[in-house]
């Protein structure tokens, strides 16, 4: 049995690793059986809630617009302030996406799932308000 982890202290997995006799490898190595492949990267909770502020835009966005069909396209000032601030939601999120993204030694999972959606969200609320719909 040998232990190759990507830190060089020993953590709680490793040593129950060793108890069951599994074979730890540094990371990049294919996992084979009975190995186990440690790493410690994380997701970023700035990247977690880029992507909730993705879905809470865009959750807003489609009560507003139920919202205003309902009305006619009558809804009202209370729409249209909805509606700007899922944009000012959706450019926050992209900066937390982006940020993010650029940290070191991170799952890129959700920065990268916030940051298409919100960058989605925001290109597609800026052309609905330059046409004005």
């Amino acid at each position: 049995m040998y232990l190759c982890a990507v830190l060089h202290k020993v953590t709680y997995a490793q040593k129950a690793a060793q108890k069951r006799g599994l074979k730890l490898k540094k990371k990049g190595h294919k996992k084979e059986n009975g190995e186990l492949r440690l790493t410690d990267k994380r997701h970023p909770v700035s990247g977690i809630a880029s992507s909730v502020l993705a879905a809470v835009s865009f959750i807003s966005f489609a009560a507003a617009c139920i919202i205003s069909g309902r009305n006619g396209g009558n809804a009202g000032f209370g729409i249209g302030l909805i509606g700007i601030s899922c944009l000012l939601v959706s450019i926050t999120g992209f900066i937390m996406a982006w940020i993010s993204l650029h940290q070191e030694n991170i799952r890129p999972l959700f920065p990268t799932i916030g940051s298409l959606a919100n960058g989605l969200l925001v290109i597609t609320y800026m052309v609905l308000y330059i046409l004005g719909v």
